[in-house]
């Protein structure tokens, strides 16, 4: 990476960036997709919320939910789906920087294209990134709120 992209990319992290930067410098450097990501694998759809990673949000959000009904329609053992949302967590923290990356990249290049004035776009980069405790709370308020819905309205099947 160079220094200007560097900088760039500080403009669209925000917190932690120098973290980010390192972790993207060595998957650049290695070609290897997969990298810990300890926020990734703790807090996962929360996570996302919180880098502003939207698509990531409703995509893993859709799936968990369609899981959870899945498993409650099936009565799946409690075991198999604690299980399966280790695993989801496992790879989430193992592609969590990946993914941050790949989409900090898409976004900034979108940004890029679109605005040629230079300090529009770096504010444009930096509104665009960053984090948001909101947006976390709020995505988790409205998973717990779809999941409750699942659960309560499929209570009775054994």
């Amino acid at each position: 990476m160079t220094p200007q992209e560097r900088d760039i990319y500080r403009l669209f992290i925000g917190k932690n960036a120098d973290y980010y930067i390192q972790r993207w410098e060595e998957i650049n450097t290695s070609g290897k997709k997969i990298d810990w990501n300890w926020a990734g694998f703790l807090f996962g759809l929360f996570w996302f919320g919180y880098r502003k990673m939207y698509p990531h949000v409703f995509g893993l959000m859709i799936f968990s939910l369609i899981l959870h009904y899945i498993q409650k329609i099936m009565n799946t053992d409690p075991v198999i789906v604690g299980l399966t949302n280790i695993a989801i967590s496992v790879a989430i923290g193992m592609f969590g920087n990946f993914l941050y990356y790949e989409y900090a990249k898409s976004k900034i290049e979108e940004i890029s294209n679109s605005i040629q004035d230079e300090n529009m776009r770096n504010l444009e980069i930096a509104r665009t990134g960053g984090e948001s405790l909101a947006t976390a709370v709020a995505i988790g308020l409205m998973y717990i709120l779809a999941s409750s819905i699942i659960e309560y309205s499929f209570g009775g099947l054994k």
